[in-house]
């Protein structure tokens, strides 16, 4: 295809994906295209099994309208989720939705030569119990830290020792057949997981992980914001009066008293053993009262870092998600609590606090797709239909599913 061909069937196909028009009306006047122009690019997707027509919309009177959509069983995407102390897995088909799923708890702090080995056995093996080998077209992965957006390589993160400027897409891409592999922070990766799903009829959101680490992620206009350097949101090393030394080497940052990993700390000091956040936030829904007042307490400065962010951007709701919220109201309570208090009520008085719908597959979910934005990119969609055409020329990927 030309250039101008790419970018249309590109952004014809972002919109039937995204659920944002899916029949031949509505996509002809968000893309302001001829009926024949539509018709040949429509006509290319169908043809090579990224889209199939889903049925007739509800009759307004006139001629029913056929639906499109993307065909979910065009092929399975891999995802990866690095998180500071566990690592999740999963298969997906091409819509996102999951097919299997697996996860670990690993120490990053050994390096990728102690998480990456794993990801790509297990990876291979998930394929295989799914029939699904030399089948993928893409792998998505979410890491706590930022990375840089021009490079795709890890920038400096602060909760992983020996990753600065690994590229994880060169790592990883040889063992499935040189696939694209699409690399983000796990926190805008979670907020894309959970807008795309969950608020896509709404405009801006913002989404704050509580776990192990701390930071917050903003989707305007429908668009997750990384920022300059991919470090939007790292709200977790915002300095604080509270705060106390980091694992990133700081004093005073935000991460230190409110992390996960800190309050685990002062439960050991009262003599407690808890190797996760998961643990932490069960004991406070258990009812001990030591584990209630930290959650409470991240949860009211987390809120404080949080309340400017939110006059800014005046979002209509914050989604928490991390395993500190699996504390439930014990967290999401005090959260809400300080916004109102502290934010300006014009502001506060619509805003939702809720929890992540995807719960802890918020990170798989958001990797899956944020490869399929990738492999749905101009640069990339030729190389895409022609090996999704070639693949089910045979049935090979109809297969999966039937």
């Amino acid at each position: 295809m030309g250039n101008v061909r790419e970018a249309e069937t590109s952004e014809l196909l972002g919109l039937i994906r995204r659920g944002e028009a899916t029949t031949r009306p509505e996509l002809q006047d968000r893309l302001q295209l001829s009926r024949v122009t539509l018709g040949k690019r429509l006509d290319t997707l169908l043809r090579a099994g990224l889209v199939d027509e889903a049925g007739q919309d509800a009759s307004t009177g006139g001629r029913p309208r056929t639906v499109f959509r993307i065909r979910p069983d065009c092929g399975v995407l891999l995802a990866v989720d690095i998180g500071s102390s566990r690592t999740n897995l999963a298969v997906t088909d091409f819509a996102g939705t999951i097919l299997i799923r697996d996860g670990r708890l690993l120490d990053l702090s050994g390096g990728p030569g102690a998480v990456l080995p794993w990801v790509r056995h297990r990876l291979t093996e998930m394929l295989k119990e799914l029939g699904a080998t030399g089948r993928v077209l893409g792998l998505g992965v979410c890491v706590p830290g930022p990375v840089d957006p021009a490079s795709g390589r890890l920038a400096h993160p602060a909760l992983m020792p020996g990753w600065h400027g690994v590229d994880i897409a060169a790592e990883l891409s040889g063992d499935f057949d040189g696939v694209p592999v699409a690399v983000g922070s796990d926190v805008q990766v979670a907020a894309l997981g959970e807008y795309r799903m969950h608020w896509s009829n709404s405009d801006d959101i913002v989404l704050v992980k509580a776990g192990e680490g701390i930071a917050a992620a903003a989707v305007i206009n429908g668009v997750v914001r990384t920022g300059a350097t991919g470090a939007a949101g790292e709200i977790g090393h915002v300095q604080i009066p509270e705060g106390r030394q980091c694992r990133c080497g700081r004093f005073g940052c935000l991460e230190s008293v409110a992390g996960g990993w800190s309050l685990r700390e002062r439960l050991s000091e009262a003599g407690w053993t808890v190797d996760s956040s998961e643990e932490l936030a069960g004991l406070a829904l258990r009812g001990d009262s030591l584990s209630i007042e930290l959650l409470e307490r991240s949860a009211w400065l987390v809120g404080r870092a949080l309340a400017p962010v939110v006059a800014v951007l005046n979002p209509c709701a914050v989604v928490v998600a991390g395993a500190l919220a699996d504390g439930g109201a014990g967290y999401l309570d005090p959260l809400r609590s300080v916004l109102e208090a502290i934010g300006p009520q014009e502001v506060t008085r619509p805003l939702v606090v809720v929890p992540a719908q995807l719960g802890a597959d918020v990170g798989v979910v958001g990797a899956a797709l944020l490869v399929q934005d990738l492999l749905t990119d101009p640069a990339h969609l030729d190389r895409l239909m022609s090996r999704v055409s070639s693949e089910n020329s045979d049935g090979g990927f109809v297969k999966l599913f039937t």
